[in-house]
């Protein structure tokens, strides 16, 4: 049964379902495989019920088309990015295809990743007319030394495939031992990267985050809110994408609201319209883990700051869920008026970061863009701080870069000038 929103069975429900095996036969067990997926929402909810209902090992495996995406359009890059996030202890491919159409896929995943690999194909096609497959034993056992060779740490055979050919690989397997020579993952430093279930996002360039979904200082979309006029919010995401956004930032923050029902409810409804990934938008802890628990993909969450409490009490909900996370120089004492008091601030938000694993590339920095009519000498003061974080931290930064014309006439061209002066700094 397909889950929401190609289907009808729920998140919560699937969850649920997949908790009752678990249970049933985690005493039992070794490991968990959780193996021929095509819906990376599913596999979610599999791992969650996984990781929070024992302590074994979990494997996950989807099965990919030709095209290197599975039937509800998972590439390979959203597969690795979301089960990275949620501590998988491997990963991998099974089913589908045979050895040689796998093989282009499985060195392009020891590329993205250093998690232990499976691969497990199906001893290729099979005939329309006897059901029989087209790749002897020993056509298949020779094929899949190639994938010894790439590094690829546990081998099998999926449909098709018999006894004979688990004993051919174990034998390879037990000749070949590892070697020198084995392909690693790139060394090269990654870079911020988020997706929804079919949809990556590379931050290598200065990429927007459509932040209309606030209902601050938006009477509209807090009416909208209060009313449940999901059709208004849903057009703003969707005029939104039209103008250029690669990102969704998704606030429902109006006081009488309850956030953390209504949160994940909008981020469902999203995922239903759009494959644009989302930051969940809050400082409600409970309401952002409610909304990432539902989230199809790696999200990026919006925010925290320098207070240790606000820390203590969002950055373990981030890493449990692999996602990003936007740190705000400020704390109790408020912005810094120098680029040197926001930059320590960020040094704290990077470090506490790191001491709950999360990895660097995750941790984006906001140097705070404030109103040039108000404040102008700490205008310079972001530049120099959103500088001071690219140069010296390596972590990448964000601005509300729109802060920086409020109140003042010729808007578009004070924001466009900004712009251009923060990404010279490095934005």
């Amino acid at each position: 049964e397909l889950l929401e929103p190609m289907g009808t069975l729920s998140f919560e429900d699937a969850y649920d379902a997949f908790r009752e095996v678990i249970q049933a036969g985690c005493d039992l067990a070794d490991l968990i495989v959780i193996e021929t997926m095509t819906d990376l929402y599913e596999v979610k909810a599999a791992v969650l019920a996984a990781k929070e209902t024992c302590d074994l090992p979990v494997i996950v495996t989807m099965t990919f088309e030709e095209n290197g995406r599975t039937f509800t359009g998972v590439s390979l890059e959203a597969m690795v990015l979301t089960l990275e996030g949620l501590g998988v202890d491997a990963m991998g491919i099974n089913c589908s295809l045979g050895p040689v159409e796998i093989f282009p896929m499985a060195e392009k995943l020891r590329s993205l990743t250093d998690l232990p690999l499976v691969i497990k194909p199906n001893a290729g096609l099979p005939d329309p007319a006897t059901g029989a497959y087209d790749i002897t034993c020993d056509q298949f056992v020779e094929k899949m030394e190639d994938f010894l060779k790439l590094g690829i740490e546990l081998i099998g055979g999926c449909c098709g495939t018999t006894p004979e050919y688990i004993e051919g690989l174990a034998e390879i397997a037990a000749k070949f031992g590892g070697t020198e020579d084995s392909a690693k993952p790139s060394e090269e430093k990654k870079t911020l990267q988020v997706c929804s279930g079919n949809t990556v996002v590379t931050v290598d360039h200065v990429t927007v985050i459509g932040e209309r979904i606030n209902p601050t200082g938006k009477k509209r979309l807090k009416q909208a809110l209060l009313d449940e006029d999901f059709d208004y919010i849903l057009s703003q995401a969707i005029e939104q994408i039209d103008a250029g956004a690669e990102i969704l930032d998704v606030n429902v923050g109006v006081p009488s609201l309850d956030e953390s029902a209504v949160l994940p409810d909008l981020v469902k409804k999203l995922q239903a319209i759009t494959g644009t990934p989302l930051q969940i938008d809050s400082s409600d802890p409970a309401a952002i883990e409610a909304a990432l628990r539902v989230y199809n993909g790696k999200a990026i969450v919006n925010s925290v700051n320098g207070e240790p409490d606000v820390m203590d009490d969002i950055l373990p909900v981030v890493k449990k869920y692999g996602a990003a996370v936007i740190g705000l120089t400020l704390d109790g004492d408020g912005i810094p008026a120098t680029a040197e008091g926001r930059f320590a601030i960020a040094e704290r938000i990077a470090a506490r970061a790191a001491d709950y694993g999360i990895p660097e590339e995750d941790v984006i920095i906001d140097c705070l863009t404030l109103t040039a009519s108000a404040q102008q000498k700490e205008v310079n003061e972001t530049l120099r701080a959103v500088k001071m974080v690219r140069e010296r931290l390596g972590l990448k930064t964000a601005l509300g870069v729109s802060n920086i014309s409020f109140g003042l006439p010729m808007r578009v061209i004070i924001n466009r000038t900004f712009l251009a002066m923060a990404m010279e700094c490095g934005l």
